[in-house]
């Protein structure tokens, strides 16, 4: 029967066809959000202010006690607010800057069993204070406090679930220390044993990013660290990155070789693959720390999917796991499952996310409880 409808439908009533198709106020419908963007200005010049606002609540299972932290600022995407200045120079070259701080005074990569209710109210960071001169036949040169180029190059992830999981699965609690099968606490805090080795973050630095050339880029930078702490070491790394659509699969990677310290090389990298008509996803990331005192690595692996569940906004599911190897210290095994669920809500700007977490962590002739972690929260951008 599929064939003579099709045969039929030039037949249809004009009407039918211009019902079909949105008119421009159901298209300004559906883009419109509870708080219009803060922008002066049009694309070719503008001033932004922009943030997020990331709350929830953390209940810690150690084995030898349960706890609820909250309202804990969620670690996978801290509570923040910044401007953006952008403007076009001619037809070849623009130029713009972004200035951003975070606010974490109860975050969940800092509450533990010995500070539980202290919140510290003076946790602030600045994250970036930089300029670029960008161009799309010369690439992007950046100067000032941000990312260098293999920051993030380990967390390329397409599933929309990563405000409460992603590679570095510590984000979700890592604060609370570990325990003893005896009842006592450890030393190792869930954040000490777990980690994705996600290059050299944000710096002090100058970045170059090479133009686009067939969804490939390739960056390098050298820089200092000055936030929070200086340390008066100079450090550099290269990045490459692959960003392209085909066919009905998004596909994202980055992969990226660091010298955070004297003694250590860092080889990291991600691979996120989105079938856009399922809403499947894969995503995978790994790294090697080659050190002189030990050896770390991990493989993370994650499966995704997304679909229209409600008129409000996409609602995501996932399933992660995490091997690592010598992180916290030599002969050491850090494994992680967990689950997470994301429901947007387009008109509100807004995600409300729970996640489901189990560490286990092990070090030679020492018994040490698996731990467990729930976080429900919701974030919301403006």
């Amino acid at each position: 029967m599929l064939f003579p409808l099709m045969s039929l439908a030039p037949l249809a009533p004009a009407a039918a066809a211009d019902v079909a198709a949105p008119t421009e106020a159901e298209i300004a419908k559906a883009k419109a959000t509870l708080i219009p963007k803060l922008r002066l200005g049009d694309d070719s010049g503008y001033i932004e202010v922009y943030g997020q606002i990331n709350k929830g609540l953390l209940i810690f299972d150690d084995g030898g006690s349960t706890l609820g932290y909250g309202p804990v600022d969620n670690g996978n995407s801290s509570t923040r607010a910044g401007a953006r200045i952008y403007g076009v120079v001619n037809d070849t070259w623009a130029m713009g800057g972004n200035l951003e701080w975070e606010w974490t005074p109860y975050s969940t990569n800092s509450v533990n069993q010995l500070n539980r209710g202290d919140f510290d109210w003076d946790t602030n960071l600045l994250r970036k204070a930089e300029l670029y001169l960008e161009s799309k036949t010369y690439g992007k040169l950046w100067l000032g406090q941000g990312s260098m180029a293999s920051d993030s190059s380990a967390e390329v992830d397409l599933s929309g679930t990563t405000v409460v999981g992603y590679a570095l699965v510590s984000d979700m609690a890592g604060g609370p220390f570990f325990r003893f099968s005896d009842g006592t606490l450890t030393s190792v805090k869930v954040k000490d044993a777990f980690t994705d080795f996600d290059g050299l973050g944000r710096k002090l630095r100058v970045r170059y990013d090479t133009p686009q050339i067939a969804g490939f880029t390739v960056s390098s930078s050298v820089g200092t660290q000055v936030v929070p702490d200086q340390t008066h070491e100079t450090v550099w790394d290269l990045a490459a990155r692959y960003d392209k659509t085909i066919d009905d699969f998004k596909i994202s990677a980055a992969i990226a070789y660091s010298e955070p310290a004297d003694d250590q090389s860092l080889y990291d990298g991600s691979v996120s693959i989105l079938h856009q008509p399922s809403g499947l996803s894969l995503t995978v990331a790994a790294a090697y720390s080659d050190e002189d005192v030990v050896d770390g690595s991990y493989g993370y692996f994650k499966l995704g999917y997304q679909t229209n569940i409600f008129e409000a906004g996409k609602t995501a599911f996932s399933v992660d796991a995490y091997f690592g190897e010598d992180i916290d210290a030599a002969g050491s095994t850090s494994q992680s499952f967990g689950a997470q669920l994301v429901q947007n809500l387009d008109y509100y700007q807004t995600e409300l996310y729970l996640g489901l977490r189990q560490y286990a962590y092990e070090e030679p002739a020492v018994d040490i409880d698996k731990s467990y972690a729930v976080l429900a929260g919701a974030r919301l951008k403006f």
